[in-house]
């Protein structure tokens, strides 16, 4: 059973975007801020497990068209400053004056993002499966994992044209945000089977039978909020996420990353070490992308319990 929030609510932005943020632990406590991946994916109440909420208080929040935040899958008045924006306004609408910030994939990006502008509101940083908006990584998953994942790669490019199958990103782009809704339906399909067979490729199993349901309302916005970012390189790119962790130094910063992570490349890891030589870079040995994993889940606790008492 997940632990109950001690504060739920929804934080209105000023543009026809409201925010939904929960708060857990103890409320007088040393504050952190969990950024989800996606971008889309909407908050988990699982990344609490990392967690001492007897000695944190611990804020998760929905970004903008994901999760319990509303209008859902909008992506007007929706990119990486406005998100940066959120952030600072939810600590300053909860008071806080520092906080230890925890982001994880696109929620890594997001955190590099704000630390180049906020960064004397951080106390510490954490960062698991680093993604860094480069064209690189975007060639990466959607074309050369083929040759690790071929019957999901085949699912996913099944009956499209050769054109089409060389560009599997600006296809489901397309399809998702100036397609029919029929269209856009089958993107975020054809998306989350593809993502499934990846995850499973890196637990060791076997691609399974895709799932031939149609794609929830949920499903639909995770994926054309990141069709969204992706066509825009996320409105960053590697060389300034680099650049500001150069400016970083003077952070409490551990970098958590699965050996085999076939999401976002362990040498992103070392990317971001070569900018910023101060930070701790925890391998997880034989460890994959998501936080499901128990051995990224262990080093994520590590991490936390490591930086608990910067203030």
């Amino acid at each position: 059973m997940s632990p109950s929030a001690f504060n739920q609510q929804r934080l209105p932005t000023g543009d026809g975007h409201v925010l939904y943020v929960a708060q857990y632990g103890k409320p007088d406590a040393p504050a952190a801020i969990v950024l989800h991946g996606g971008p889309g994916s909407g908050t988990q109440p699982s990344v609490l497990e990392w967690f001492d909420l007897s000695r944190q208080r611990v804020v998760l929040f929905d970004q903008r068209g994901a999760g319990l935040s509303t209008p859902l899958g909008e992506i007007t008045g929706n990119d990486s400053q406005h998100l940066v924006n959120d952030i600072e306004t939810i600590r300053e609408h909860l008071r806080i004056d520092r906080w230890m910030v925890v982001g994880g994939s696109w929620g890594a990006t997001l955190a590099l993002l704000y630390a180049g502008q906020h960064a004397d509101r951080i106390s510490s940083l954490i960062l698991r499966g680093s993604f860094l908006a480069s064209q690189r990584e975007m060639q990466w998953f959607f074309q050369s994992l083929r040759a690790l994942v071929p019957q999901g790669w085949s699912r996913l490019i099944q009956g499209w044209s050769k054109e089409q199958q060389q560009a599997v990103l600006s296809t489901l782009c397309e399809m998702l945000l100036r397609g029919s809704d029929e269209a856009a339906a089958d993107a975020a399909v054809r998306w989350g089977q593809y993502e499934n067979a990846v995850m499973q490729a890196m637990s060791g199993q076997l691609s399974t039978a895709p799932d031939t349901g149609s794609a929830t309302t949920r499903t639909w916005a995770k994926y054309r909020l990141q069709a969204h970012y992706l066509s825009n390189h996320c409105f960053t790119s590697e060389e300034a996420l680099l650049d500001i962790a150069s400016r970083l130094s003077h952070l409490p910063v551990i970098m958590v990353h699965g050996t085999h992570d076939l999401v976002c490349p362990p040498e992103n890891a070392e990317r971001l070490l070569a900018a910023l030589p101060s930070a701790q870079l925890r391998w997880v040995s034989r460890g994959g992308h998501t936080p499901a994993d128990p051995g990224i889940a262990a080093a994520l606790r590590a991490a936390v319990m490591d930086l608990i008492d910067q203030v």
